[in-house]
């Protein structure tokens, strides 16, 4: 009971919120909707009375000889509504309908969209909650419409539904009951295979999510050329067919075993219809009833039939519309894990910033510890290098000054302001990145760059940061130079080196001239030579702003005011890289390796 409960409190919660999004995409249209699909279920019983009334017309008037006026009239009238519900159904199914689609389409994907660009970091490196992202995808914008117009339709077949009970009362009350009891087996048959082919699709949505992936390997240029020099295509094309005849055969399950309740279920219906008709039979032949009353009966008896299964038909079309659309409420209803103070402290525009890690330490969800007891201070313009083995917690520690997430113990302090208390849009503001993992942005180069500070667009300090970033020359190389769209996605666009789109992601951190500048691996892709002149720029234009960068060329270490050393989580060591070289600790070491590989 507790299951129905949570289940009927979750259709109608889902069932407030689309009409909630109906109304916001289109108020005009989702009025005019309603009120069209008032019309369209009275129409038909119209029809059918007008249909009663000629044929009454034509056989109990024996004094007819011609068509008479009024003869003439219900004809008219009969073709006229007949006209009336063509042309309401093209206004609403093919006008505004579509009209309505679209605007709910570009509701749900900026609503979609708003969402996930405001998800917590840890909500993205969680596999459940990725399921979750996949599930809402698949959801919007379709699942979200078919939700809220099966419900136009279903009610389009309760106004029939009422009107034809309400005239068929008249032969007794026993009847359109009957009638109702028949649909029944039908109605619980289609429900039970929605819960089903919903409980498959819940089933499927690991396979769905390796398919894709398995997808975009084949779709993208860097992987094609990698599995053709392996020649594993087919082995990838292979995984494809299984992953996807998997996705097959768990789809056809419900099918399978419910088809033959569909078919009995209509055949009881079809008997149930076959059987009320006959009985009203004596009635026609004795002249208790018209002919023109009997076949108004047939047509309001096959009404209640016809919308009774149709108002099934959508409730478990919006029941299922329903169970999809949970996913996409649940994605868009995920509280925030990170809380923001409200107002949240400010930084002043050119108040110098000043970090401190006190005594952090920090683990994943469900993780060892990552951080162990992180203390140190970065004073106003001075350039922090930090460096260490792989999974030594570098970028981990970059991720906690970012507030992507908050220490399990310890406190991180901006200005004496502990992190959690300042208003992150504020506390963004000071801060331009480079991640190791920079996105490729198919824009043109402008956008690229500018991207860095979308609040003004300022063409010199764009040219500027594309000098310091090493990027200029290549540019006006190119046909459109600036305005060059980049990447192969689409038509005229230009693809890049690995260490040109690094180079390009640098100008963007650069154009936004932000107090504190982190880099991760800024120079992993670039040459040497490049490098060197790269961080020759950097050094010039940030001698006077906080620099942090995680890097394993020492080479670009070795100038940092301060270098802190991590190993498994803790601060092993913390100098300057003259400091560090006469402990001969862990950086000396490292530093020597690589020095006698460039000596050697």
């Amino acid at each position: 009971m507790a299951i129905k409960t949570s289940a009927h409190k979750t259709f109608w919660s889902n069932l407030k919120s689309v009409i909630r999004i109906f109304w916001n995409a289109n108020k005009t249209a989702f009025l005019v909707s309603i009120l069209l699909t008032i019309i369209l279920g009275l129409l038909p019983i119209a029809l059918s009375y007008l249909y009663k009334l000629v044929l009454d017309k034509i056989i109990l008037d024996t004094t007819l000889k011609v068509v008479t006026i009024t003869l003439l009239l219900l004809f008219s009238l009969r073709y006229f509504v007949s006209y009336l519900n063509s042309a309401i159904n093209a206004l609403l199914y093919e006008y505004v309908d579509r009209i309505f689609r679209y605007d709910i389409e570009r509701y749900t994907v900026i609503q979609f969209a708003e969402k996930a660009s405001q998800l917590d970091m840890a909500y993205l490196d969680d596999a459940e909650t990725r399921n979750l992202y996949q599930k809402a995808a698949n959801a919007y914008p379709h699942r979200i419409i078919s939700f809220g117009t099966n419900i136009f339709y279903g009610a389009s077949n309760i106004v029939t539904f009422i009107g034809a009970f309400l005239a068929i009362l008249q032969f007794g009350i026993w009847i359109p009951l009957v009638a109702i009891i028949a649909t029944i087996p039908g109605f619980y048959v289609s429900t039970k295979s929605t819960k089903t082919v919903h409980h498959t699709f819940d089933q499927s949505i690991p396979e769905a999510k390796e398919l894709s992936y398995l997808v975009k390997l084949m779709d993208h240029r860097d992987s094609v050329k990698e599995l053709r020099i392996f020649q594993a295509t087919k082995e990838i094309i292979s995984r494809m067919d299984a992953t996807e005849s998997t996705i097959i055969k768990k789809a056809k399950q419900p099918l399978n075993i419910f088809i033959l309740g569909y078919f009995i279920a209509n055949f009881i219906e079809i008997i149930t219809l076959g059987i009320l008709t006959y009985l009203q039979l004596p009635s026609v032949i004795t002249g208790l009833i018209t002919i023109g009353t009997f076949t108004f009966f047939i047509s309001m008896l096959d009404s209640i039939i016809q919308s009774s299964r149709g108002f099934s038909s959508y409730v478990n079309s919006v029941f299922e519309s329903s169970l999809y659309a949970k996913d996409y409420f649940d994605f868009l209803n995920l509280p925030k894990l990170i809380q923001e103070k409200i107002p949240g402290e400010i930084i002043e525009e050119n108040e110098p910033v000043k970090i401190e890690f006190q005594d952090v330490s920090f683990k994943y969800p469900n993780g060892s510890p990552v951080l162990k007891n992180i203390s140190f201070t970065l004073n106003p313009g001075e350039h922090l290098a930090i460096v260490g083995p792989n999974g030594a917690g570098k970028s981990t520690l970059i991720k906690i000054l970012l507030r992507f997430y908050d220490p399990d113990r310890g406190t991180v302090l901006i200005n004496n302001f502990d992190l959690k208390d300042l208003h992150l849009d504020n506390w963004y503001k000071f801060i331009g990145t480079l991640f190791q993992d920079f996105i490729k942005y198919e824009f043109p180069i402008k956008d690229n760059i500018i991207l860095g500070d979308t609040t003004r667009f300022d063409e010199q300090k764009m040219i500027k940061a594309a000098t310091m970033a090493g990027v200029d020359e290549f540019i006006e190389k190119l046909p459109k130079k600036y305005n060059q769209r980049l990447g192969t996605r689409f038509e005229g666009g230009v693809e890049l080196s690995q260490g040109q789109w690094q180079k390009l992601a640098l100008a963007r951190a650069f154009y936004e001239e932000a107090p504190v500048l982190i880099l991760d691996e800024p120079t992993s892709a670039i040459d040497a030579e490049a490098e060197a002149e790269i961080f020759d720029n950097l050094n010039k234009v940030y001698k006077d702003k906080t620099v942090i960068f995680i890097s394993h060329r020492f080479s670009t270490v070795r100038n940092a005011d301060k270098i802190i050393v991590l190993k498994d989580g803790r601060i092993a060591e913390e100098g300057t890289h003259e400091s560090l070289i006469k402990k001969r600790g862990t950086y000396a070491r490292m530093f020597k390796i690589q020095a006698k590989g460039y000596i050697d």
